[in-house]
């Protein structure tokens, strides 16, 4: 019998199939990359969701993204649904049992990210990672992430 290569890795106690996880950002709400022919969830580690916050949001106004001479910059303005509708309808539909889904969740104040926390501590996110380094918005994020003791 043949060993089947592998490059499955632990990772916080958590099986990995693969040690590639997906960016926040780059797959959305995980439905995304379903659009894309060939691909399976079953070929990374996992993927973290699109930024959260506990009440809908619409974003920055256009003009999102835009093209540099050394790439693109972005300012989306955490656009999301909010977490109850993640949590509620956009989680169940994924296929939690292919890969690791873990929630970013992003905020205006201490209360909010606590908030959002605990309603994704009750659903199938394999983690959490708080987003406390967004430039895009006014309030949270980089208030938070600038602060080493507030960051702890």
């Amino acid at each position: 019998m043949v060993a089947k290569d592998t490059i499955s890795t632990e990772f916080l106690g958590l099986a990995l199939r693969s040690p590639i996880v997906l960016l926040s950002g780059c797959v959305g709400f995980g439905d995304e990359y379903s659009r894309v022919e060939g691909f399976s969830s079953k070929s990374i580690g996992g993927a973290v969701l699109k930024g959260t916050t506990l009440a809908p949001r619409l974003g920055n106004n256009p003009h999102r993204v835009a093209e540099t001479p050394s790439g693109m910059l972005n300012s989306i303005g955490l656009q999301n649904p909010g977490v109850d509708e993640v949590v509620d309808n956009i989680l169940p539909s994924l296929e939690p049992l292919e890969t690791h889904y873990f929630a970013n969740v992003s905020g205006s104040t201490v209360e909010e990210y606590v908030a959002v926390t605990k309603k994704f501590n009750r659903s199938s996110v394999s983690g959490i990672e708080l987003n406390i380094s967004c430039p895009n918005v006014k309030r949270g994020g980089m208030e938070f992430g600038n602060d080493p003791e507030m960051s702890a």
